[in-house]
This record gives C-alpha cells, sequence and structure tokens, in this order.
C-alpha cells in the first residue's frame, strides 16, 4: 500500500523526442519502495527539452495527488534542472510558461528538490519513454509483457 505523509517520495522522469514521436516516462516512488510507473505518448510534438518537463509535470501532478508532502525528483536533462535551480536563464517564452507551471506545483510540497542523475542511472525512465515515443498503431492499448524461464526448445 502507498502511504502519504512527511516521508521522502522520489519521482523519476525522462521525456523523448523522435520523428516517429514522443513521450514521457516516469516512476514515483512511495517512501516503503512501492512504485508507480507511468508512460505516457503525446498527439503532438515537442522538443527534447519540452518532453522533459512534460515528464516533470505530469510526475508532479501525481505527486500532488498520492498526497506526497516530501518529494525529490531526478532526470538527466541538464538544462531543465539548472533553469528549475535559477541557474540558467530561460530565454525562449514557451520554455518559461513550463518552468512557471513547474514551480507553481512545486510550491505544493512541503520540500521539494530536483537533482541531475547520469543517463546510465535513468535507464529504466528512459526505456518507457521510448516505449511512449515509438508508433503503436499495429498494437492494443494494452501491451502484456511475460518473461520467459527458459528458451521454447530446452523443455
Amino acid at each position: 500500500m502507498l502511504q502519504a505523509g512527511k516521508e521522502l517520495w522520489k519521482l523519476y522522469t525522462n521525456g523523448t523526442a523522435s520523428k516517429e514521436g514522443s513521450g514521457i516516462g516516469l516512476i514515483l516512488q512511495s517512501p516503503n519502495g512501492k512504485e508507480i510507473t507511468y508512460v505516457f505518448r503525446f498527439n503532438f510534438q515537442v522538443s527534447n527539452n519540452e518532453a522533459e518537463y512534460q515528464a516533470l509535470l505530469a510526475g508532479l501532478r501525481l505527486a500532488k495527488e498520492v498526497c506526497a508532502k516530501k518529494l525529490a525528483a531526478l532526470s538527466d536533462s541538464v538544462l531543465m534542472i539548472n533553469q528549475i535551480n535559477g541557474t540558467y536563464e530561460d530565454k525562449d517564452p514557451r520554455m518559461q510558461k513550463y518552468l512557471d507551471a513547474v514551480h507553481s506545483l512545486t510550491n505544493t510540497f512541503k520540500s521539494f528538490s530536483i537533482k541531475q542523475i547520469s543517463q546510465g542511472k535513468n535507464g529504466r525512465e528512459d526505456t518507457l519513454s521510448k516505449l511512449a515515443s515509438t508508433s503503436y498503431d499495429h498494437l492494443t492499448k494494452k501491451v502484456l509483457v511475460e518473461v520467459l524461464p527458459e528458451r521454447s526448445i530446452d523443455n
């Protein structure tokens, strides 16, 4: 069971933009280690930086929905993190809107921090965002994943 309250929640996010499509992957981890995993595909074009902001905003909304009070976000987006922390100045009006939306949501938490992690440590979220950005017109909405314990010819 997920528990809200005073303990620290962790939010891992990643966004991807490509010719095939754009999407995000996020994992919200409760203080007791339970995870909520989401993948979103966009029906609109975004830049890679916008996809990163979209991922963070989706994660912030989810954290707010589960009543998290303390949140630590982790992302591999150097630009986004430095803009949020005030290290980089934002000159693009659209990106400023994303930044304003992030600040508006982060102000609802008792504490919020954001930290950069290497792309290597963001592997699961990267995989999720790539899944979301891939064309899946031929798939149903539900994709089942099963782990095979051995080769099919070994039984």
